[in-house]
């Protein structure tokens, strides 16, 4: 038991790097299991499940540190989702014990996470560099691009709509990865390049994003594009007005509308823009227009149809019982009756809200404020990565409260913990490898 100790001591902050790094591969091959196998539990949850554990054997036996609130955080958590799995057995019975015990895990992975890596994290104090965000995010590319050229992927869309995901499973999940990776890769750009390696590196780069970013077809991952750029632009311009650099501005007003013009030539035949034109064309639209006149038109085009879904889901929470408006009415609505539903709201915060009542939804969301607290009180010294993880973090809740799948998905919610633990550690440590 020593050496189990020793070992964990010594390889915590490896194990959790090397987490991070095959969170790509974990996700390509539960893609193919669900897609060939059709298992109920994955490899991916399997992994993730043994991994927590090892994280609570470390924190409860290694960790040396103020535990205390910590430990009493994760005692109230635990102590809530026995009781909600309890009432979800006397209120639905045993044949809902699975599905929702399921989804509850996956929803509640990310504060498990998060509340036992910042600790460790600034425990150990090594931080996570920019490569490893880019090689994070570069095999997630690679998993994209490469079936996309060979015509061996999956499709992003089963009906309607048109659209390459690789060999992943859920389009949502992989273009919240790619939206919250985003604003590093123009960190990673704006670095000067020592070599001309290192340029074509960057070029390259920038290029496999972009096409995988439009090649999904969804509408996130553009608004994405645009806030980051917009953001990042604009402070750049304001930096260069104030040291009175006309000429740099001339430049970069010559290259915005250079890019412009390659956008407006290429974007007709991106699937981002076909997708718009089949859902114009099913909605019986002519003037994109007539949407923001209609608030039904909004709901399904902008909304995908999801204020439908958390109005219904609405509906059946205010008639549950006190009980169930506290402790949540769980994933499957009307259970055992003809009105049955396992349809997500696809909205994080509404979700959690309703699956998991006021005691769940509040119990879920105090490590992530404070992280976001402890991060921000150490913001003193602006620079560009923090700028970046700003944008960052306003992606992650903007994603999270209009498409959902980013909170409650470990494949996204694993990396956002990385994001805050880490940035949380840059800041401390004042010695950033960024």
């Amino acid at each position: 038991m020593k050496n189990i100790k020793s070992f964990l001591e010594q390889n915590i902050q490896k194990m959790l790097l090397l987490f991070w790094i095959i969170g790509p591969f974990i996700d390509v091959l539960t893609a193919f299991e669900i897609y060939y196998f059709h298992l109920g539990f994955s490899l991916g949850m399997v992994v993730r499940f043994f991994f927590l554990l090892i994280l609570f054997f470390y924190y409860g036996w290694c960790f040396k540190g103020r535990k205390k609130k910590v430990l009493i955080y994760l005692g109230l958590l635990i102590g809530y989702l026995g009781s909600f799995m309890i009432m979800i057995y006397f209120l639905k019975g045993p044949g809902a014990i699975l599905y929702e015990l399921k989804n509850t895990f996956r929803s509640f992975y990310f504060p498990f996470l998060l509340t036992l890596t910042f600790p460790i994290m600034e425990q150990n104090k090594k931080e996570v560099s920019l490569k490893t965000y880019l090689f994070i995010l570069g095999s997630y590319l690679f998993f994209i691009m490469v079936p996309t050229f060979f015509h061996i992927g999956f499709a992003a869309y089963h009906q309607g709509k048109e659209g390459n995901i690789g060999w992943f499973y859920s389009t949502n999940e992989i273009s919240a990865i790619l939206s919250l990776f985003l604003p590093y890769v123009m960190l990673f750009c704006y670095k000067e390049a020592n070599t001309k390696k290192t340029a074509i590196l960057k070029m390259l780069l920038l290029l496999a994003c972009l096409f995988c970013l439009f090649t999904l077809g969804t509408k996130m991952t553009i608004i994405s594009l645009l806030v980051t750029v917009l953001v990042l632009g604009m402070v750049y311009v304001y930096h260069l007005f104030k040291k009175k650099n006309y000429k740099a501005i001339g430049f970069i007003s010559m290259g915005l509308v250079l890019l412009v013009s390659i956008v407006i030539i290429l974007l007709p035949k991106t699937h981002f823009y076909k997708n718009i034109q089949i859902h114009l064309a099913y909605l019986g639209v002519d003037n994109p227009i007539e949407i923001i006149q209609d608030p039904k038109l909004i709901n399904h085009f902008i909304f995908s149809s999801r204020l439908s879904f958390l109005n219904n889901t609405h509906q059946n929470y205010r008639k549950a019982s006190l009980l169930e408006k506290g402790m949540g009415i769980g994933y499957i609505e009307n259970y055992a009756t003809d009105e049955m539903s396992l349809k997500m709201v696809e909205m994080d915060f509404f979700d959690l809200f309703y699956r998991h009542g006021i005691i769940g939804f509040v119990l879920y969301f105090i490590p992530l404020f404070y992280s976001v607290y402890q991060i921000f009180k150490k913001h003193r010294k602006k620079d560009l990565a923090s700028l970046c993880f700003g944008i960052s973090l306003f992606l992650i809740f903007f994603m999270a409260f209009f498409v959902g799948h980013v909170f409650v998905s470990p494949s996204v919610s694993i990396l956002i913990t990385l994001l805050l633990a880490n940035e949380n550690l840059r800041l401390k440590i004042r010695k950033s490898t960024f």
